[in-house]
């Protein structure tokens, strides 16, 4: 009997505190004096899923030409996006100790697409700077594509076109200039 009566007390108590709680006053609608645009960053069927709050803050670095490049510290590439000559890479890897650092490199070579497009192989590279810690860090380094633009027109004298950017497990992405 006392269990019943004591179920009884929580359940009007919980039922009391429920209906007692103030509801939050709806907030008015803002009037928009233009439509609203399209995010102007991402193409048409692009995902801004993998950007960051840091991204478009780090500096822009330039890329380096190196036929031997290696990865150097390991990371995962969560995806990469071309914008207005700037190629936005998103990384996650361990860390949080020590400040790291990331390149990117390519051989200075274009390969024939199977499409047609020149294909830039580009390889990320990243120093821990021996940061042991195991928190998860993500990042967005930044990269000039102006070096990959002057060589295309130097070996096929258009100044426009297209290149498909490749990076390693990720599908290409096509940067036209």
């Amino acid at each position: 009997m006392r269990k019943l009566i004591w179920s009884g007390v929580v359940l009007c108590g919980l039922l009391g505190g429920c209906a007692s709680t103030p509801e939050k006053p709806e907030e008015p609608a803002v009037a928009q004096s233009e439509p609203p645009v399209a995010n102007p960053e991402f193409a048409p069927g692009e995902s801004p899923k993998n950007t960051t709050s840091q991204e478009g803050k780090a500096p822009v670095q330039a890329i380096a030409v190196d036929a031997n490049a290696q990865p150097g510290d390991p990371l995962t590439i969560e995806g990469f996006r071309a914008f207005r000559d700037v190629l936005d890479v998103t990384v996650r890897h361990g860390g949080g100790c020590r400040e790291h650092t990331y390149g990117l490199a390519w051989n200075g070579e274009f390969q024939q697409g199977t499409d047609g497009t020149p294909v830039a192989h580009l390889v990320i590279t990243h120093d821990a700077k021996q940061d042991m810690c195991k928190a998860l860090v993500m990042a967005t380094p930044r990269f000039d594509l102006t070096s990959i633009v002057e060589r295309f027109r130097e070996k096929y004298g258009k100044s426009t076109g297209a290149v498909d950017l490749a990076l390693p497990g990720q599908p290409t992405v096509r940067y036209e200039f």
